[in-house]
């Protein structure tokens, strides 16, 4: 990433995030770009575990590379998706190229792959964030969230990690809890093994509905039964954190999607953007799935031709979609958000 693109860029987005134009002069300064849709769990939660007989691929480090190159404004990069990245054999070759070009990367791990050959990737690739998923504390209960997984032996390699980290502090080690009502119970005894491992931090956030199938009735009252959950817990759980020096960062409550009029829109359509390991890009990582919006195929696939990024940014799709978001007639895919913005403008 050259500096000076992406100041002058920095200034066009402030701009556009201001007048939501439908062409925006702008490019995103952020992107998720998905290293496979390959997974070895079978959550409930995840598309893939309800369509079991999708095709699945690996994103090419070649492909990568032509992604990146028309991605010159992008400063940091979430090497993220449907499957679990480091089940893709050119990932830390990625990791590489971006870091090359000056582009901060993260990834989510479901953690069930820390052998020594990839802690010593992990912490040699240049990796900036690493985020490892927890969704239990309990392992009962986290391998009833979480099909395929075993807590003991995730734990094993989380704290294989920290120790042969040292006192380097890249990449950052985090925990990410997505918070259930079956394990909101277990956030304070989750906080304790944490500390235990010794990761930097705790990271939770609410779970998101399924890819905006739900009825907005059924967000708000999910969401607001959630929310008293986390009340419940988080007095302990801090205290625990306090005591045991954890960052530990979660919502104080679940707030409903908001009406048209509250707040700013969406970022998402304005400053970043989201691609497939097929090349497909998106306007953001819930609009996939039949209700989704393919904005464009960067790459060549299903007999459509591949498309440069700069033309599928400010083509017709991204256009109408822009300006459903402005007159707030948000898509059916911006119910999975949290929270969900949509926004009349005066």
């Amino acid at each position: 990433m050259k500096l000076a693109p992406a100041l002058v860029n920095a200034l066009r987005l402030r701009r556009a995030y201001r007048d939501l134009p439908s062409v925006n002069p702008a490019l995103p300064a952020r992107a998720d770009i998905e290293p496979t849709t390959h997974c070895n769990f079978h959550c409930p939660h995840c598309p893939h575990t309800a369509a079991p007989t999708a095709a699945r691929n690996h994103l090419s480090l070649a492909d990568f590379a032509r992604i990146l190159d028309q991605l010159p404004t992008v400063y940091r990069i979430k090497l993220v998706g449907l499957g679990e990245p480091l089940l893709n054999p050119e990932f830390f070759d990625m990791v590489r190229a971006a870091r090359r070009q000056r582009v901060r990367v993260l990834t989510t791990t479901n953690g069930s792959l820390l052998d020594p050959d990839r802690r010593r990737e992990l912490l040699t690739s240049g990796l900036n964030h690493l985020n490892i998923s927890i969704d239990a504390a309990d392992p009962d209960t986290h391998a009833r969230l979480r099909p395929g997984s075993h807590l003991e032996q995730i734990a094993e390699g989380i704290v294989a990690l920290v120790r042969e980290r040292g006192r380097r502090r890249s990449p950052a080690i985090r925990a990410w809890h997505v918070i259930q009502r079956d394990s909101t119970s277990e956030i304070p005894d989750l906080v304790s093994r944490c500390a235990d491992w010794g990761v930097d931090a705790l990271l939770c956030t609410a779970k998101l509905t399924n890819f905006g199938s739900p009825t907005l009735e059924e967000c708000v009252r999910d969401r607001r039964a959630l929310a008293e959950d986390i009340q419940r817990v988080l007095p302990e759980a801090g205290r625990r954190a306090a005591l045991a020096g954890l960052e530990f960062r979660c919502p104080q409550g679940c707030p409903a999607p908001r009406r048209p009029g509250e707040g700013r829109p969406c970022r998402w359509p304005w400053g970043r953007t989201v691609i497939t390991a097929r090349g497909e890009v998106l306007p953001c990582p819930y609009a996939g799935g039949a209700d989704g919006l393919i904005l464009g195929r960067l790459l060549p696939s299903d007999g459509h031709p591949a498309q440069s990024f700069a033309e599928i940014w400010n083509g017709p799709a991204m256009q109408q979609l822009r300006q459903r978001i402005r007159a707030g007639d948000n898509p059916p895919f911006c119910r999975a958000c949290y929270p969900s913005l949509p926004y009349r403008k005066s």
